[in-house]
C-alpha cells in the first residue's frame, strides 16, 4: 500500500463529500499477500485505492463495498484462497492462506470516522494506535498500528537525485531535497518531492528540523558540502544515513570531521547502496532505495 496515494485519495472524495468505504484486514492465516492491518479505499463508483491481494480480490471487494455503502452497515467476509472451490469463483489465486476483512462506511455525517485519525497519523510524523469499534460480537474492536510515511532528506540535487526520489515516492515516502545551488534544484524534476530547499550545505540543520526525518542519503558530489551535512546527521539520530561515493572517499570524510564521526557509527552506509549491479543514475538509485527499505524493515 502506498500511504501517501491512499491519503490522496481519501482527501479528495471528503473535499467532495463523497461516501468511501473502508477495508482492513484483521486476520490472516497461512500464505496471504496482505497481513493483519493492511488497508484500502473504494469509493462510491467502485474506484478503489490501495492492494490487498494482488489484484484478485479487489473486484470482488468493490462490488461488497457497494453493498456495505447501501445498506450503510458493515461487512466482514472470509476468503479462503486455498479451498478448492477458489477457481470455481473465478478468481484462481493460488495462494494457500485466508484473509478475514472488515468493510466499514466512512460517511461525511459521521467526519469520516475512523479514517479521519488514520489520515492524521499519515500526515504527521509519529506511529498511534487506533481503536475500530466493529458492529459484531465476535470482533468487538480492532486495534491496528498506523505508521506515517518515512520522511528522506536527500543532500544533493544532482541528476541521480531525481531518480531516488522518484522510486521514493512510488513507495508513499516524503522527500525534501536540499542543495546548495539553486540551479540544481530549478533544472531538476522533483516534482515528487514534498519540499526543496536551497541554503548553504553548514546552515541544514538551521533550515530544516532533522528529528522529523527517517533517513539521509548524501550525495552532492561536493566533499566541503557533504563534510558539512554528515557533521549536522552525526548530532541526529537518523538511523540510516547513507554517503555516495567510493570507501576511499567515506574515510576521507569520516577522517576528517574527527570525533564526532563516531556518532554516525551503525549508521552509516558508505558506498549507499545494495550491490544489485547496473551503472548509471536508476540504477544506483534503485540500490539506495533497496537498501533503504532493508533498513527500515530490520528496525
Amino acid at each position: 500500500m502506498n500511504p501517501t496515494k491512499l491519503l490522496q485519495f481519501f482527501e479528495s472524495r471528503r473535499d467532495r463529500a463523497e461516501p468511501l468505504v473502508l477495508v482492513t484486514v484483521y486476520e490472516t492465516e497461512g500464505s496471504t499477500y496482505s497481513k493483519a492491518g493492511a488497508q484500502m479505499l473504494v469509493d462510491e463508483n467502485g474506484v478503489f485505492r490501495g492492494m490487498l491481494s494482488g489484484g484478485c480480490l479487489e473486484g470482488d471487494l468493490a462490488i461488497r463495498a457497494q453493498q456495505v455503502l447501501e445498506s450503510g452497515i458493515s461487512q466482514t467476509i472470509t476468503y479462503d484462497l486455498g479451498a478448492d472451490e477458489d477457481e470455481l469463483w473465478g478468481m484462481g489465486v493460488g495462494c494457500d492462506g485466508l484473509m478475514r476483512v472488515l468493510l466499514q462506511p466512512l460517511l461525511p455525517q459521521d467526519d469520516y470516522a475512523p479514517f479521519a485519525k488514520i489520515a492524521d497519523v499519515l500526515r504527521g510524523h509519529t506511529a498511534a494506535e487506533i481503536t475500530i469499534p466493529v458492529a459484531d460480537d465476535s470482533l468487538g474492536v480492532l486495534v491496528i498500528r498506523v505508521e506515517p510515511p518515512p520522511r528522506v532528506l536527500v543532500l544533493g540535487a544532482g541528476l541521480d537525485a531525481e531518480p531516488l526520489v522518484r522510486f521514493a515516492a512510488e513507495l508513499g515516502w516524503r522527500c525534501t531535497v536540499f542543495d546548495h545551488r539553486q540551479a540544481y534544484i530549478d533544472n531538476g524534476d522533483f516534482s515528487a518531492a514534498e519540499a526543496t530547499c536551497c541554503a548553504p550545505a553548514g546552515e541544514l540543520a538551521d533550515r530544516l528540523n532533522l528529528s522529523e526525518f527517517d533517513m539521509a542519503i548524501v550525495m552532492s558530489h561536493h566533499l566541503a558540502s557533504d563534510r558539512h551535512y554528515l557533521m549536522q546527521l552525526a548530532a541526529t539520530d537518523i538511523a540510516y544515513v547513507g554517503l555516495l561515493g567510493p570507501r576511499k572517499r567515506r574515510d576521507r570524510l569520516l577522517s576528517e570531521i574527527g570525533g564526532v564521526a563516531a556518532k554516525l557509527e551503525n549508521r552509516i552506509h558508505g558506498p549507499a547502496g545494495l550491490d544489485i549491479g547496473g551503472r548509471g543514475p536508476a540504477p544506483i538509485a534503485l540500490s539506495i532505495i533497496a537498501q533503504m527499505q532493508q533498513a527500515l524493515t530490520s528496525v
